[in-house]
């Protein structure tokens, strides 16, 4: 029997029979009746219905384990109530609006209970396998010794268990679907399946059979039925690459589907249903494509629950040596050339050079190295840098000199026109929200 602590008001009979029914047992405390009440449970629902004043919440919270997880059950009016929001925003796993429906809060709950579940294999499995657990740990994730990273790393972890839709930003070759892997590996959906799909590489006519699935004879060539990527993630997680590249029309079979949770396969008679969670990647300015008539702004908002934007390599500088061992290490070992090290040239080189491919192109770099090198010694011309580090201007990349080319456009219309922003967005042929978030990006200070 599965086991969650509620702290409300007052006993809910309703509440606690449905959730029984559903082989979850609660245990009901009263907020003025908190003896005996066990601090060191695993999943805490604070029932905040119908509260005004919320502190006795936080004194609660307060005493909790930090192992525990918050789930939070409030009246929808409460969300606009601030203490409410940072209740929330500072200890919640999650929450859930009053009236409730009683299967997505045990759904929810099921989730909670399962990366409970999770946490607790895993301790037990460091104390039976000790460092073989860490150094596994240390070979398959991503290299995060920057600040930027351990920051990202963090978002990561506390987004993660949620079911939160999540969209990773980024340049193209960054990893973003990496930190997509990731993120399905520290969710509830772990022991699920993980499926990609890239939405630039799809043809625009077959963009529907692939997501939602057709019929057998719903076209000619359907000799069969065909499951499509959404059906295929049931119950797990559906990773969205380079969604800005996904044709209009087709973005709004998607916003149904996320709106709603059904979809209608090619050719089928009946709508169908797949429990996923979506994560979406893009290297491509979304709100600028939403100007341009290109993205749907409400798809955007479905999409855009949780940002995680991963820098390009050039801002995480601390991590590309440290990248750059490990896929020496990694391709030593699958090439069988033996062990491959960097020269301290080669490492300078390397901290020099731009990496407009980001770690796609250090990992095209390191790959080609270690088959050239010779008596295991990787040199600067083995990763072919020389010409680059002496290139003039466009060494530092397309990205920075359009940067610098947004930036020098902003500054100078924002001058003109004397702050005026409105005629600076018409000027500029964008909207008053991309102006301000440009304006964010490039730190300019400008006052209206």
């Amino acid at each position: 029997m599965k086991r969650v602590s509620i702290i409300g008001q007052s006993y809910d009979d309703f509440l606690c029979d449905q959730l029984k029914r559903r082989e979850i047992f609660a245990e009901y405390s009263a907020v003025d009746d908190m003896d005996g009440f066990n601090f060191d449970c695993d999943l805490l629902l604070l029932d905040l219905r119908n509260y005004h004043q919320i502190d006795w919440a936080q004194r609660i919270i307060s005493r909790l384990h930090k192992h525990t997880l918050v789930l939070v059950l409030i009246d929808r009016k409460q969300l606009k109530v601030s203490s409410v929001q940072q209740l929330i925003g500072q200890y919640a796993w999650d929450y859930h609006t009053a009236p409730f429906e009683i299967d997505r809060l045990a759904r929810l709950m099921g989730h909670a209970l399962g990366v409970i579940r999770i946490r607790q294999q895993c301790v037990t499995g460091k104390h039976q396998n000790g460092c073989a657990n860490s150094s596994l740990a240390q070979t398959t994730d991503p290299v995060m010794c920057s600040a930027a990273m351990q920051t990202l790393a963090k978002n990561i972890e506390r987004a993660a268990p949620t079911d939160i839709p999540i969209l990773v930003r980024g340049e193209s070759g960054t990893g973003k679907e990496l930190i997509a892997r990731r993120i399905h590996t520290q969710s509830s959906r772990a022991n699920g399946p993980f499926v990609a799909v890239n939405c630039g590489s799809l043809i625009s006519g077959v963009v529907q059979s692939e997501l939602f699935g057709h019929e057998k004879g719903a076209f000619t060539g359907a000799v069969n039925s065909h499951k499509g990527k959404i059906s295929q993630a049931d119950g797990g997680t559906l990773f969205l690459d380079e969604i800005g590249d996904l044709p209009l029309e087709q973005q709004v079979n998607l916003l149904r589907f996320l709106q709603e949770g059904t979809f209608d396969s090619v050719g089928g008679i009946r709508a169908q249903t797949s429990d996923v969670r979506v994560v979406a990647a893009t290297h491509i300015d979304l709100e600028s494509a939403i100007d341009r008539g290109e993205f749907r702004l409400d798809l955007f908002y479905r999409l855009n629950g949780i940002t995680i934007e991963l820098p390009p390599l050039r801002e995480r500088k601390e991590d590309i040596i440290q990248l750059a061992r490990y896929f020496c290490d990694k391709y030593a070992q699958e090439y069988r050339v033996g062990k491959c090290q960097l020269s301290k040239d080669a490492c300078c080189a390397m901290l020099k050079h731009e990496w407009v491919g980001n770690v796609r192109e250090l990992i095209n770099r390191i790959r080609r190295a270690v088959l050239l090198c010779e008596n295991g010694q990787i040199r600067t011309q083995d990763l072919e840098l020389e010409e680059v580090i002496v290139q003039p201007y466009f060494a530092q990349g397309l990205k920075t000199i359009k940067d610098e080319v947004e930036k020098n456009a902003l500054v100078t219309a924002i001058q003109k026109h004397n702050g005026k922003m409105d005629i600076v967005a018409s000027d500029l042929q964008i909207s008053r929200a991309t102006l301000y978030r440009l304006i964010d990006k490039h730190e300019i200070c400008a006052v209206e």
